[in-house]
């Protein structure tokens, strides 16, 4: 398991990468195939739209392929799209090789952590945000490699050097050892140990599954329109130059890796309820500080503390989701990933249009009423439990909370 979990970390690293990438190299690109703006943000829809098919297609996948396998086809389909458009094809050729960097990502990201929450022994929350911190290692470095090779002139081998990192991945991973191997040979299976495999959702936790997956769909809406928004909404609420306002998003990556070093150890000792609570208060606090403040300096340590508060909250709530519906992981993480996944295109969509028919605080506002739904339907979920979990259950699972 040691040895699958540093290749999970390895994984992670790549979608990291993947999911950061192709924005970082949108305005060269977009020169080079003399294409305006709008085609960039096809781009960027299309990659979404793969990774949403990948995601919500790996439970199937897994079942008749089994996990080895599967992942081993998401790396390939990774390897190939850039490697493709690493020798600058035609256009359509770059529009459908980023459909396949988006359904290897999916797929990627949804079976690992699914996976991961399934077998980690103990300390599920750990396990999970050390997968984060390398996510964001690899959003975080991606850039500043994408910075070297357009100011040497061969920006085009970004795309053939992620294909090397994912083809050196690939081999480790299909020439695992069979002992090391061994709980990847059950197509499909769900549970281990005391969580047996269920075929469906049962009724009574339907209305838990419906408020993660508005968790999960307004939270990714959040992350996302802070990393996206943020500048400009510094540059129009307390006039920032713009190669100052854009250190924002590094600093809010810098204390959300910094915060998953530590928050999976916090919310196992703290529970998981209590944890979430406390993060979303504190992430709603600082937003709205965000909106009441004009100071630059301040602005800036608000930011890093929202990074801080924000850290856990993705990775916490799905371990904590798959620990109230036991047996169906696969398929739970799946549908809170693509959850996420939509909330984050469509709720983008939305600040976007305030920004352009409002003044960019009400923008700020918006952001801190996300933090607030996420704060309500973490308080409906501890009331659902309290109601539904039985005396003594939460002796059983790990991480269940007062």
């Amino acid at each position: 398991m040691r040895r699958i979990f540093v290749l999970s970390c390895g994984f992670y690293l790549l979608i990291g990468i993947t999911s950061v990438v192709l924005g970082s190299l949108l305005p060269v690109l977009l020169s080079y195939y003399d294409r305006a703006y709008s085609d960039g943000g096809t781009l960027l829809f299309l990659q979404f739209l793969g990774f949403l098919v990948g995601v919500l297609a790996s439970p199937m996948m897994s079942a008749g392929m089994g996990r080895k396998w599967m992942l081993a086809f998401a790396l390939l389909s990774i390897i190939v799209a850039y490697t493709v458009i690493g020798f600058l094809p035609p256009w359509i050729w770059v529009v459908v090789m980023t459909l396949g960097v988006g359904f290897g990502s999916g797929i990627i990201e949804s079976s690992i952590g699914a996976f991961t929450i399934e077998f980690a022994e103990e300390q599920k929350a750990v396990a999970m945000t050390k997968l984060d911190v390398y996510f964001g290692l690899g959003a975080l470095l991606i850039p500043a490699i994408v910075s070297l090779y357009i100011t040497l002139g061969i920006w085009q081998v970004t795309f053939f050097t992620i294909s090397a990192i994912t083809f050196i991945l690939m081999l480790m991973w299909i020439t695992m050892p069979a002992a090391s191997s061994s709980k990847l040979r059950d197509p499909g299976s769900e549970g281990s140990g005391d969580s047996p495999k269920k075929i469906r959702y049962t009724g009574r936790h339907i209305p838990l599954l419906t408020l993660f997956v508005a968790f999960f769909f307004v939270y990714m809406g959040l992350e996302l329109g802070l990393m996206n928004f943020l500048p400009s909404i510094l540059i129009e609420t307390i006039q920032v130059k713009e190669s100052v306002a854009a250190l924002s998003v590094t600093i809010l990556w810098v204390a959300m890796v910094i915060g998953r070093l530590f928050v999976g150890k916090i919310a196992e000792s703290v529970r998981y309820t209590p944890f979430l609570f406390w993060s979303t208060v504190g992430t709603l606090l600082f937003i709205v500080a965000m909106a009441a403040v004009s100071s630059e300096w301040v602005t800036y340590l608000l930011i890093f503390g929202i990074g801080l508060f924000m850290s856990g909250l993705f990775s916490i709530a799905l371990v904590y989701a798959n620990s109230l519906i036991p047996g169906m992981t696969e398929k739970t993480t799946s549908i809170l990933i693509a959850s996420g996944g939509i909330g984050g295109a469509v709720l983008q969509f939305f600040i976007g249009w305030s920004m352009s028919e409002w003044s960019a605080i009400h923008s700020v506002w918006i952001l801190a009423g996300f933090s607030g739904v996420l704060l309500l339907s973490i308080g409906l979920t501890h009331q659902w439990k309290v109601r539904n979990q039985p005396m003594g259950n939460h002796l059983i699972h790990q991480g269940n909370d007062i």
